[in-house]
């Protein structure tokens, strides 16, 4: 036994040394995996260093913003917006550079205060809220100005009259409608033109009224036909529709206190340039985010449910964890989360949100297509598959919405959310008007419009209801108590106006919007938002939604084996070639993202806000072979095709295919 052990032992020791180094790679292998696992910030930065050391410039978004601070730019003559010179279309209205926008009037009404509409009467009844008077001298002046000016149109291509703006050009002409001054020691509102010659009263959103440090708020008491407020109506509240001349302004939309002599400084940030305002902003929310020593969150989730594991994610954070750093994983997927799966992470879950089986959001304005909160949003979210397995409510969902976008803000995302400009409005609490109707559908805006202007409305026969979409039955809705059978008239039309208006900005979805808007400011403080006006802020959540290919291609880098070659001139001719569409998802295939970042694509990042350009890396072509899309590090590996229709039909190829997910890489 003795030998045959010996013997055995002697013929085995090859296979036991072949077993040893196995042992020894298997267990290496299980020590690099587990130390993935539990430092992956470590394995993060090492993959970083690895390959995009030579593509980041050591820079942070705020330093972009620095180094642009000093940069020429031209003034958008419709929106009034900087941009740097060599841009060629306005980042925020997308007018040309070259476009002369004219105002066919003499009579511009600069810094005017706005006036109380609301004067009481000595009954105690509420006047109009629209000044009941037009100049016909002031309509004629602006007819006659309007025919002049329609001639210069035959000599210069690029005028513009008012009536020839999109809507996303006349959103943003009346972005400095209303601003904060400071008047002595008091902040108000101040309105500084009007785009029609009667003067709409206007009103704010305020969450959290009437009680406040023990004092309730001074609100006119109301009839029952405008039904403004009253303190005690406000009571219980957490939303509220109120007059501006009766807002305090020194108060936020959380209706909390900011220290005057912070409130000197964020009226000073309002005035200067986007550029300056962003960069401000930048350093401000990287002071909130909590070290990832500290705290951080990781996130897995499969792409079928990552929708619903968002929202309830989202309303589970608490504390420190609401400006936590945060990292995310598909299962089942080999990306890594340098970048792009956290902008993928994103903008999935935007999509999710304006998809009709969400529930919570409807297109409300077929011009531009941008998206509103859903009146129904109770039912339809019910309705739904998602929320019936994870059972979120309406409301729940809508703070999970606003929370969503206060991290994206945080986070420093850009989101592929067409919101409605009223949104944007609400959230930062800017006094509303008639006008913003038409941001919603200008159809009714106009009918509004014309009950307004003309005489003899009996004959349409309106009622002060409005009938709406409740469950599955469509429901008539009384404006005022008994509404559907009190008659719209010349003498009481405007304040039916008023009514409409409360009702479609505000009335319908204000439970919803209560909701959005404090799930954003569980994330950011409203002090860090207030300088920017409401075509600012969606510039700063949505960033561009066209992509400039010579900005593209200004800010990319290519490797040695690419530059002064036949193919990265190629690459550039096909995807300037590309439809918008394309180029997207081009950008998404290479990114993670298909939007562009605020500053253009100089401002593309990794993981933790560090600059990584754009970059492409030549490989040795092989017949057969396709572009290789590498999104957390912004790169494209690209053979050197021979010809310029190869690297066409290869680029298109890759298009065909599905623009998200990492398993490829």
């Amino acid at each position: 036994m003795a030998d045959v052990n010996s013997s055995s032992g002697m013929s085995t020791s090859p296979l036991m040394i072949v077993l040893v180094v196995v042992g020894f790679f298997v267990f290496a292998i299980i020590v690099v995996y587990c130390n993935r696992r539990s430092s992956s910030e470590s394995s993060n930065e090492a993959l970083l260093a690895e390959g995009m050391r030579e593509f980041m410039p050591g820079l942070k978004r705020e330093d972009v913003e620095e180094l642009l601070q000093d940069a020429e730019r031209w003034k958008c003559t419709v929106c009034a917006f900087l941009n740097v010179i060599d841009k060629p279309i306005c980042s925020l209205c997308h007018s040309m550079k070259d476009v002369r926008f004219v105002e066919p009037t003499e009579r511009d009404v600069i810094s005017s205060k706005y006036i109380d509409s609301s004067q009481t009467s000595m009954s105690g009844q509420i006047v109009s809220g629209l000044r009941r008077t037009k100049s016909i001298g002031a309509t004629l002046v602006r007819q006659a100005s309007k025919n002049r000016l329609r001639r210069m149109t035959s000599f210069f291509q690029h005028v513009l009259l008012p009536e020839d703006l999109n809507a996303k050009q006349r959103s943003a002409r009346m972005r400095k409608q209303w601003t904060r001054e400071m008047q002595g020691d008091q902040i108000v509102w101040v309105q500084h033109f009007l785009d029609s010659e009667d003067f709409p009263a206007a009103y704010t959103i305020r969450l959290n009224p009437g009680v406040r440090s023990g004092t309730i708020l001074e609100i006119v008491v109301a009839d029952k036909v405008t039904q403004i407020p009253t303190s005690e109506s406000l009571n219980g509240r957490s939303i509220a529709w109120m007059p501006v001349e009766h807002v305090d302004g020194s108060l936020s939309v959380l209706n909390s206190s900011i220290m005057p002599s912070v409130w000197q400084s964020l009226i000073a940030l309002s005035k200067i340039a986007f550029s300056f305002k962003y960069a401000w902003f930048l350093h401000q929310a990287s002071s909130l985010v909590t070290p990832f020593e500290e705290l951080h969150v990781k996130t897995r989730c499969t792409r079928e449910t990552v929708y619903e594991e968002a929202m309830e994610n989202l309303l589970g954070l608490k504390d420190r964890a609401l400006c936590s750093i945060i990292r995310f994983e598909f299962i089942g997927e080999v990306g890594l989360d340098a970048g792009a799966v956290q902008r993928e992470w994103y903008m999935v879950v935007a999509q999710a949100l304006l998809s009709e089986s969400s529930g919570l959001f409807v297109v409300s304005n077929r011009d531009d297509n941008s998206y509103f909160i859903n009146p129904n949003s109770e039912h339809d979210v019910q309705e739904t598959t998602l929320h019936k397995q994870f059972k979120l409510s309406h409301l729940d969902a809508f703070r999970a919405v606003g929370r969503f976008m206060g991290r994206a803000l945080l986070d420093g995302q850009v989101l592929p959310l067409h919101l409605n400009p009223v949104l944007f409005k609400a959230i930062l609490g800017v006094p509303m008007t008639l006008d913003d109707v038409e941001c919603l559908d200008r159809s009714v805006y106009k009918s509004l419009r014309y009950v307004v202007e003309n005489s003899g409305v009996d004959s349409l026969a309106l009622t002060f209801s409005e009938t709406e979409q409740r469950g599955h039955f469509v429901t008539e809705i009384n404006l005022i108590e008994n509404g559907q059978e009190i008659e719209v008239t010349d003498a009481n039309k405007y304040e039916y106006v008023d009514l409409k208006v409360r009702y479609l900005l505000f009335t319908r979805i204000q439970d919803q919007l209560n909701a959005l808007v404090q799930g954003i400011y569980d994330i950011v403080p409203p002090e860090l938002l207030i300088p920017f006006d409401h075509k600012e802020l969606e510039l700063v959540l949505c960033g561009l939604p066209e992509i400039d290919v010579a900005d593209w291609e200004a800010n990319s880098v290519a490797s040695s084996n690419l530059k002064d070659s036949a193919v990265l001139v190629w690459f550039w001719e096909v995807v300037g070639s590309f439809t918008p569409e394309e180029q997207a998802k081009l950008l998404q295939f290479s990114t993670g993202s298909s939007r562009v970042p605020v500053q253009g694509f100089k401002g593309l990042t990794s993981y933790d806000g560090r600059i990584c350009y754009f970059t492409l890396k030549g490989l040795p072509y092989v017949p057969g072979t396709f572009p290789t899309a590498h999104a957390c590090f912004n790169r494209i590996d690209l053979p050197l095709y021979p010809t310029r229709d190869l690297l066409e039909l290869a680029l298109r190829a890759l298009l065909l295919s599905e623009a998200t997910g990492f398993n490829i890489e």
